[in-house]
This record gives structure tokens, C-alpha cells and sequence, in this order.
């Protein structure tokens, strides 16, 4: 019986957990982490629309900007240029100017004008008559000053030197996004076609 009152003795000893201050101070440290983990969660859910907004406006500027480029590769003149506005004579696949879309393109007067954080494209005849509706093509810039340009150009450099000019050769479009930081800007430079070299 002795025998069996030490061993239960050697047991108890041996069987030590806890006190009640180390599992209050357990518990308070999992809170903590808990805790961090769950305002890491909300605040990433929080920021995903604006996070997703972001990257649409981005996608939308894109799309702007190759049509924009696309249109300058195609010109044949310019005849408005200033920093907010570009009127370019360039083809456009319509059947008529501001008419349903055409297999074949067609020289028309595109006008770019950019006000109040966004930019709209009207497609008119070549002399200006007749425009058609105003479509608007990106919003959310932080600049409406979109277009600067350049009056040579050449194979190595060709530099955009100015907010307005006369006989452009060379046009830069550059889309200033505004975001919740810095604003994101798609920059891209263009060297209008030469009808006269075309012609020969």
C-alpha cells in the first residue's frame, strides 16, 4: 500500500500542467494574432473594389490609347492640335463618316477632345460638316492636357516639344489616370503618314 501511495505521489508530480497565468497570457497572445489576421482580411476586402476600379480604368485607357495610335498611324493631317483637343484626317472603317461600320475605310475628320477628366471622339466629313455624336472613349484622368507634339521627326528620335503646333509630324498621347496614389500613365509617340510620300 506504501509502495502505491508513492507511486500515485510520483505521479501527481510528474503530471504538472498549467497555471492559470500562462494559459490567460496563451489565450491573450492568439487573441493578438487573431486579431491582425482578421483587419489584414478586412482591410484587403475593403480595397478590392477600388483596387478593381483601378485596373479597369487602366484596361479602358489601353483600349484608348491603341485606337488613338491606331488612328494617328492612318492620318494624313492634322488639322487642330492642342494640348486638350486633336483633329486628325485619318481613315476610319465606316461606310460613311459617322455611319455603320464598313469593311473598307474611309478618309474622315476624328475629333479627340478632352474636358473634365475625360475624352471624347466625334467622327465628322474631312471639312468638318456633318459630325456625328459624341462617343466618350476614357474617364477618370488627372490631367485633360492628353496630346503635345512635335514638328520633326526622324527614324532615331522624334521628341514632342510642344502643346500646340502648326504642321505636326510627330504626336504623343499620354493618358494620366488618376488612382488612389500617383497618377499611371500610358504614354505612346506616333509619326503621322506623309500623304506625299504615299502619292509617289
Amino acid at each position: 500500500m506504501e509502495r502505491l501511495r508513492t507511486a500515485a505521489g510520483a505521479l501527481r508530480r510528474g503530471e504538472r500542467g498549467f497555471t492559470l497565468v500562462e494559459l490567460l497570457l496563451a489565450a491573450t497572445m492568439g487573441l493578438v494574432v487573431v486579431g491582425g489576421a482578421v483587419t489584414i482580411f478586412i482591410g484587403a476586402i475593403r480595397s478590392e473594389p477600388r483596387v478593381a476600379g483601378e485596373v479597369a480604368s487602366i484596361q479602358q485607357a489601353r483600349v484608348a490609347m491603341e485606337r488613338l495610335t491606331r488612328e494617328l498611324r492612318q492620318g494624313l493631317d492634322v488639322p487642330t492640335a492642342t494640348a486638350s483637343q486633336l483633329e486628325i484626317i485619318t481613315y476610319v472603317n465606316e461606310a460613311s463618316c459617322d455611319g455603320a461600320p464598313s469593311s473598307t475605310k474611309i478618309p474622315c475628320r476624328v475629333t479627340y477632345t478632352c474636358a473634365a477628366g475625360a475624352c471624347s471622339r466625334v467622327v465628322a466629313q474631312p471639312d468638318g460638316t456633318a459630325p456625328g455624336g459624341s462617343t466618350q472613349v476614357i474617364n477618370g484622368l488627372a490631367s485633360d492636357d492628353v496630346f503635345s507634339y512635335g514638328t520633326s521627326a526622324s527614324t532615331q528620335a522624334a521628341t514632342c516639344d510642344g502643346a500646340s503646333a502648326t504642321s505636326p509630324v510627330f504626336v504623343c498621347v499620354s493618358l494620366q489616370i488618376a488612382g488612389s496614389g500617383d497618377p499611371i500613365v500610358l504614354s505612346d509617340g506616333v509619326v503621322l503618314r506623309n500623304p506625299a510620300e504615299e502619292e509617289s
